[in-house]
């Protein structure tokens, strides 16, 4: 007998839709934890211009013991949904790392609301019914946003801007300043996302537990996750901060094999990490051919050594300066230049805690053989997954400032449930504001250099094309500073996986 329900929430708790200059094409991101497959047609449209990613909404309801029962509908209830997207970027702090007292950008403006981009909420209560966030402004220019979309089962679609950056008071952008360019705006946008329910037969609306949006620049390698992912730095918030428990064992199949896993994949858009591997491919701590990506798992079940000399290549998150040879996950840190580790090397981005204390326990020996020979991917939709699956693919360090979100959502705000950011101290444009302006400065100033990497698998640093001996470059030919990047951004390849390889595809001519 299904039980009463007694209260609703939104899932994703934080959704994730993302920039696209194709007019009318778009694709609904991933709800499938571990599933990154291509949209239909691929990621750009038949003019080669990229398609927006959408997030999509969904309610359930939850019985009184705070278990999901049931997706509700159109069928089930009437819906009325709010969404409120805003870009306060310009009028934020400048960002320089860990410092919160920076003085404001564009700080000679006397009145800040010119900065902002608020076209303020939106609302819709009927199925198939459409509404555009086109009236927000930059100066006096209108800069919009996105649009949403009630589908005809009563789930919500937001879709972000449309990729472009600009300066109304023709401003170049500066030299090497990747992240506080004065008198220029984009149109990243964040917001708060609100449903009302009215089940069939009921006298009055039920207020749904609200969620989150944030509309962030394109992932051009969406098969190829974060070693550190934004659910992985959340999920160590929901820990620290809200007391939430791990099972004291790790899983191999669904805890351990998926880091490894993402690690590994690395290679195909790093070359430091391609080195690395193709120059330990025949020692003992390496299974990997040319073109084969953990396909045989049982080494890391049963090689005790293999197991001990991976860890020991991990950099301990209680001692992030100490240490020679354990270096990895050899990215750049929320640090960046600030820090040095003893052995005069930058000090690099550490796993989560979590994530440590998991492989720590593996390496002894401590987990549970749950290895069939393949991952599992499961085929149904809940609560929860919808909630990983749009984390997983999303910067979750280092934070400098990231792609999606910046370290505020790690140490500053405040979440009401695990993944879920409390409204209380929040408004509309709080999550992205940290972030860099324009965007497209950061993806082009944040390349892999010769000691450490930014976030190679989202934006790639080096790339195969089909069967080519050698990597290159990813950004060979359209893009060689700040300015074409703004321009060119959308003729860039997408990662994608092709046989035991991932390769570049989709790039314009």
């Amino acid at each position: 007998m299904m039980k009463e329900i007694r209260t609703f929430k939104i899932h994703p708790a934080i959704g994730i839709a993302r920039l696209g200059n194709s007019p009318d094409k778009f694709f609904i991101g991933t709800e499938l934890p571990g599933a990154n497959n291509p949209p239909e047609g691929g990621y750009k449209d038949e003019k080669m211009k990229v398609k927006r990613q959408a997030a999509r909404f969904r309610i359930f309801g939850y019985d009184e013991d705070g278990n999901a029962v049931k997706e509700i509908t159109a069928a089930d209830a009437d819906i009325t949904w709010t969404v409120h997207l805003a870009n306060k970027k310009a009028a934020w702090k400048a960002f320089d790392g860990l410092d919160l007292n920076r003085p404001l950008r564009n700080r000679l403006e006397t009145n800040r609301s010119r900065l902002i981009i608020d076209p303020g909420e939106r609302t819709l209560n009927k199925i198939n019914a459409s509404v555009l966030f086109d009236t927000g402004t930059f100066y006096d220019k209108v800069v919009p946003l996105g649009e949403m979309k009630m589908d005809k089962n009563g789930r919500l679609l937001v879709l972000g801007g449309c990729g472009i950056a600009a300066s109304p008071k023709n401003i170049s952008l500066t030299d090497g300043e990747f992240a506080n360019n004065d008198g220029w705006h984009d149109d990243v946008s964040d917001g708060p996302v609100n449903a009302s329910v009215k089940l069939k037969g009921a006298l009055k609306y039920e207020r749904a537990l609200p969620s989150w949006v944030i509309c962030a620049p394109p992932d051009f390698a969406p098969a190829i996750g974060h070693v550190i992912s934004l659910y992985d730095t959340l999920l160590q918030v929901a820990i620290d901060k809200l007391n939430y428990q791990l099972p004291d064992i790790p899983s191999f199949t669904n805890d351990i094999y998926p880091l490894l896993k993402r690690a590994n994949n690395v290679q195909w858009v790093s070359m430091m990490m391609w080195e690395m591997h193709q120059k330990n491919k025949h020692s003992p701590a390496s299974m990997e051919s040319k073109h084969k990506i953990m396909d045989h798992a049982n080494p890391l079940i049963t090689d005790a050594a293999l197991r001990r000399k991976v860890f020991s290549k991990l950099t301990d998150p209680n001692d992030p300066l100490g240490g020679e040879d354990n270096d990895m996950p050899m990215m750049w840190s929320d640090y960046y230049h600030d820090q040095t580790r003893d052995d005069g090397k930058p000090r690099n981005q550490t796993l989560c805690e979590w994530q440590y204390n998991y492989l720590e326990k593996w390496s002894k020996g401590l987990f549970y053989n749950d290895w069939n020979g393949s991952p599992v991917q499961s085929s149904a939709i809940t609560p929860g997954g919808i909630d990983k699956s749009a984390l997983e693919n999303c910067v979750g360090g280092p934070f400098f400032p990231g792609i999606e979100a910046g370290w505020y959502v790690r140490d500053l705000h405040k979440f009401s449930e695990p993944f879920r950011l409390s409204h209380a101290l929040l408004s509309a444009g709080d999550i992205t504001k940290q972030m860099a302006l324009p965007w497209q400065a950061d993806f082009f100033d944040c390349q892999q250099d010769d000691e450490l990497a930014w976030w190679p698998a989202q934006r790639p640093d080096k790339v195969f094309i089909d069967d080519t001996p050698h990597m290159h470059n990813w950004t060979r030919g359209h893009v060689k500073d700040y300015q074409t990047m703004v321009h060119n951004w959308y003729k860039l390849g997408f990662v994608i996986k092709k046989d035991d390889m991932y390769v570049e595809s989709e790039r314009n001519p």
